[in-house]
């Protein structure tokens, strides 16, 4: 009886669990509730009481090395700002993976909501298709989605067969022109700023953005994936040409021991890239055993005896790298020294020429899928006198669903690869293409009067980067008063207690289903920032970040939870009836208002 208690409260905990999965299903495309049109009491006193209570969380000086940063605005009806607090918000601050939030904006300014990244397969004339042939070579014209895989080739392969086409006569080839993307609002700015300001230093910053295809970037999963501890970060290769990804842009090399020492070892690679060689100089060690020792302890009748587990290591000594250039024809990977017997090991090494890889992948993918290819595949770009293109298919992926997965996940990868992108637009010019794209973030930041922030890299991994409250709320204020790029790039941040970075943040509190964040983690570097609606509909932003701490952020990240559930909770109505002082009786304790904030 107690058990079948037991699993009828199991059961329905579970349908709880349900139902509330899918009504924060429902919420992912709903807008804030935003319909607040002002409050005619006395502002003051609720806003007062809010302030003691979000001082009472993070206090100035309560911590050692510890150094706070914190700004919290209501947004008016106008979309001006009413600050409400504010601790150190001028400082410089490392802004952690906030600093996808600068990247993913400058991105959506620049391109639209609109940007579909298109993976073409184009013909240019005289290139035709004759019956079931292609008489000529087929151009692989992709435009920089970072997270097109192996399989999305049958997509194509499906749209040459949708023309009946069963043989290609010609080359594949990877077009390496670059395209010019600009949106309208982009274009008019830079054409009325023939040179760009060199606002917030990155012009005074001269290296290149730290390659982030190295062993250090592959293995320091838990830095690149953020605060999802509990997923696996999906490693990825930066290409050097900012229009080209494949898988990652990854080689997953397999490494399998055979059944005896001394025996070969077996590899593979995934995708299979017909441009990679492997030389394998591996060999199999003995595997690990284990024994089991009676072992006697003490003299005479009052000895003692355990059994002792006794294991042998084996010889691991295996070691897999790739050398060559990006313009390499083929990639050498070398596999050495010795691995134990029946176990595997895998190691993701970096594509060198990625457009090559493309090309000769989509062959293959052709092939599997029955139209034959009797050419090669190479790199190139079109003559220059080619103004007719014919695509036979295209694969899309819209930028609001890439950005979605950018900041939701906090991915490192597809935010490095949009920084990429934006150094692929022919309108800026700049030594390198890192300057290109610190430029073009520039020049939004410009546009909307954001100051005091250094953009070093575009996932904030590099300790180059610094940002400070104000600047945050600065880049929030401009994202608010554009409606339409606001409620696109709302739909890009996590949503507290559903999805994301904070699914398992303010969960049973008001700010569940409300607060729209993005979180950055660094070591020693907890920060929050993002949207929230207050329970009369007023939206509020806020910036907070900790930094230069010792051991774990949870108790900082429980500080910033406090305060947007705060922000969640409050209530005009509420607080006035909380804080008003009682008649004859000494005054409840208030914060402050600062100057800046004109309060009835």
């Amino acid at each position: 009886m107690i058990k079948k208690f037991f699993f009828t409260i199991l059961f329905l905990c579970n349908a709880l669990i349900v139902f509330a999965q899918t009504t924060s299903t429902d919420s992912l495309h709903t807008p804030l509730n935003i319909n607040f049109t002002g409050f005619s009491g006395d502002t003051a006193i609720a806003l007062n009481g809010l302030r003691s209570e979000i001082a009472a969380i993070l206090p100035n000086t309560k911590y050692r090395k510890m150094a706070p940063s914190c700004k919290v605005v209501f947004f008016e009806p106008d979309n001006s700002l009413h600050l409400i607090y504010e601790v150190n918000p001028s400082i410089p601050v490392l802004p952690a993976s906030v600093e996808k939030l600068f990247t993913t904006s400058a991105t959506l300014w620049a391109l639209g909501s609109n940007y579909m990244f298109k993976t073409k397969l184009d013909l240019i004339a005289p290139a035709r298709v004759e019956g079931t042939s292609v008489i000529g070579n087929i151009y692989l014209r992709p435009s920089g989605d970072p997270t097109l895989r192996l399989s999305d080739f049958d997509q194509l392969a499906a749209g040459l067969k949708a023309y009946n086409i069963k043989q290609i006569e010609g080359d594949i080839i990877s077009d390496q022109s670059d395209d010019d993307i600009l949106t309208p609002d982009a274009k008019k700015y830079f054409a009325e700023h023939t040179t760009i300001p060199a606002i917030n230093q990155l012009d005074s910053l001269g290296k290149e953005i730290p390659a982030l295809d190295t062993a250090t970037a592959a293995d320091n999963t838990n830095d690149l994936n953020d605060d999802l501890a509990d997923e696996e970060a999906e490693p990825g290769f930066l290409s050097s040409s900012p229009n080209f990804f494949i898988d990652r842009n990854v080689i997953s090399v397999r490494v399998t021991g055979g059944d005896r020492k001394g025996s070969g070892v077996h590899i593979s690679i995934s995708p299979p890239i017909t441009n990679v060689r492997v030389i394998n100089h591996a060999s199999t060690s003995a595997p690990a055993r284990t024994t089991k020792k009676r072992v006697r302890k003490g003299k005479g009748r009052h000895a003692k005896f355990r059994i002792v587990t006794i294991r042998t290591r084996s010889a691991y000594t295996l070691h897999v790298n790739s050398a060559g250039d990006k313009n390499d024809i083929v990639q050498l990977i070398n596999v050495s020294g010795l691995i134990p017997a029946h176990s595997t090991r895998v190691y993701n090494i970096p594509i060198r020429n990625v457009p090559l890889s493309m090309a000769a992948l989509l062959r293959w993918k052709l092939e599997q899928n029955g139209i034959r290819v009797l050419g090669t595949a190479r790199v190139g770009k079109p003559p220059s006198s080619a103004t007719q293109f014919t695509t036979l298919a295209v694969k899309q992926t819209p930028l609001l669903e890439l950005l979605q997965q950018t900041n939701k996940r906090s991915d490192n990868f597809l935010a490095e690869s949009m920084f990429r992108k934006l150094s692929s637009i022919s309108d800026v010019t700049a030594s390198n293409p890192a300057e290109r794209s610190r430029k073009l973030i520039n020049s939004w930041l410009s546009v909307i009067h954001c100051v005091n922030g250094v953009c070093y890299d575009g996932s904030g991994l590099s300790r180059s980067n610094h940002t400070t409250a104000n600047a945050v709320i600065d880049l929030l204020h401009g994202i608010r008063i554009r409606p339409t790029m606001y409620n696109d790039f709302v739909s890009t941040m996590s949503i507290a207690g559903v999805d994301g970075t904070t699914r398992g943040r303010m969960i049973g509190t008001p700010a569940q289903f409300n607060a729209r964040s993005k979180t950055g983690t660094l070591n020693g570097v907890t920060a929050l920032a993002g949207f929230v609606s207050t329970q009369d509909g007023q939206l509020a932003s806020y910036f907070i970040t900790m930094q230069n701490f010792g051991g774990g952020a949870a108790n900082y990240k429980g500080m910033q939870n406090q305060i947007v559930q705060h922000l969640a909770g409050f209530k005009y109505a509420d607080y006035i009836a909380k804080y008003a002082p009682i008649k004859n009786s000494p005054s409840s304790p208030t914060v402050t208002a600062p100057d800046s904030a004109k309060e009835k």
